[in-house]
């Protein structure tokens, strides 16, 4: 391509870069008139059409124990790291729970819609790390209704906790009681059947060894006798061991016999455990479980200061949506002059 030729294609360029600018300057009531209008539109979107959003954040610190001390012994909890104890803040039971205390119409706000306005923060990624504050974010359309969401959702996620740790452990203590009562009964038996038996063969064995006897049964031999010494009579061991073992016997009986009553205690206590639990998830688990075994839940996992009102809302952001309308209404007008002179020219 000759020098000419290329001086000729920049004035071309030129020329069509100055009619564009021309084109737009010329018909700029058009893009100012559609920037305005899209501006117009998102202000009155943005603040007449789309729901307020106002956050409450709650501040939850975790602290479970690995074993469970209650007055039955150690229960080993089967949730092991404080991840999992704050996601079940999203847990089916809590969430229908509070739908029902906040008065929410099960056929406008499903679970599924209430788990999507509970935000929690960012878990700590690192494996060594040990992390036990936690942000949970609750979103409502007032901060009225924000704040009693939160405490609503707080209270029913520590009851179910409680419920969840305490039915866990009767469940546990329960269990291990009746077998290890089982197996007392067993041993209870043995022991028994041990001491009839040795009882009855103890009333076979002479308690003393008449020594006179002896001799004289040695001298009825062959054996010489005259280097014996005659004593008194003397009490037969084999008399003593076996009164012994019935001794020891007896006391097996009588500590296997405390047992199997401390158990049925317990066992006892437990099963009303129980039924007060099975009470809980008849009546709509509304309210607190009627419990006398001590909880751990309400001690290791608090708020360290009670949530408050939002004073502002959280979205939608006004001026950001206005924004955005202007630019979306400035690219809308410069596409419409476009178009508008690409007809004309056709």
């Amino acid at each position: 391509m000759s020098e000419n030729e290329l001086n000729v294609q920049h004035y071309e360029d030129e020329i069509d870069l100055r009619e564009l600018i021309l084109t737009l300057w010329k018909q700029k009531h058009v893009i100012i008139s559609t920037t305005l209008i899209a501006t117009i539109l998102a202000g009155l979107f943005s603040v007449f059409i789309l729901s307020p959003v106002y956050d409450t954040r709650l501040n939850i610190v975790i602290n479970m124990p690995e074993i469970y001390n209650t007055r039955y012994g150690e229960y080993k909890l089967p949730i092991t790291t404080n991840e999992q104890y704050i996601n079940l803040i999203k847990s089916n039971d809590v969430l229908i729970n509070t739908i029902s205390q906040m008065g929410y119409k099960a056929s406008e706000v499903s679970v599924d819609d209430l788990r999507k306005k509970i935000a929690i923060g960012q878990v700590t990624a690192k494996a060594d790390a040990v992390q036990n504050s936690f942000d949970i974010t609750v979103s409502a359309s007032t901060p009225q209704e924000s704040l009693k969401l939160a405490q609503t959702l707080y209270d029913n996620y520590i009851e179910f906790l409680n419920v969840m740790t305490k039915e866990r452990a009767v469940g546990y203590y329960y269990n291990n009681f009746n077998v290890e009562l089982k197996k007392m009964q067993i041993s209870l038996k043995s022991n028994q059947e041990l001491l009839k038996k040795n009882e009855e063969l103890l009333a076979q064995i002479p308690q003393t060894i008449d020594q006179k006897e002896a001799i004289k049964e040695i001298a009825s031999g062959s054996a010489n006798t005259s280097h014996f010494v005659v004593l008194e009579n003397i009490i037969n061991p084999n008399y003593t061991k076996v009164e012994n073992d019935i001794i020891l016997n007896k006391q097996t009986i009588n500590g296997i016999e405390d047992s199997i009553r401390m158990h049925n205690e317990y066992l006892a206590e437990l099963d009303s455990e129980k039924q007060a639990i099975t009470k809980y998830y008849e009546d709509g688990k509304i309210g607190q479980l009627e419990s006398s075994l001590i909880g751990v839940v309400k001690t290791s996992v608090y708020l360290p200061s009670p949530p408050v009102a939002p004073t502002q809302k959280t979205s939608p952001r006004n001026a950001l949506n206005v924004a955005i309308g202007i630019v979306l209404g400035g690219m809308l007008g410069v596409m419409i002059v476009f178009v508008r002179e690409w007809f004309k020219k056709d």
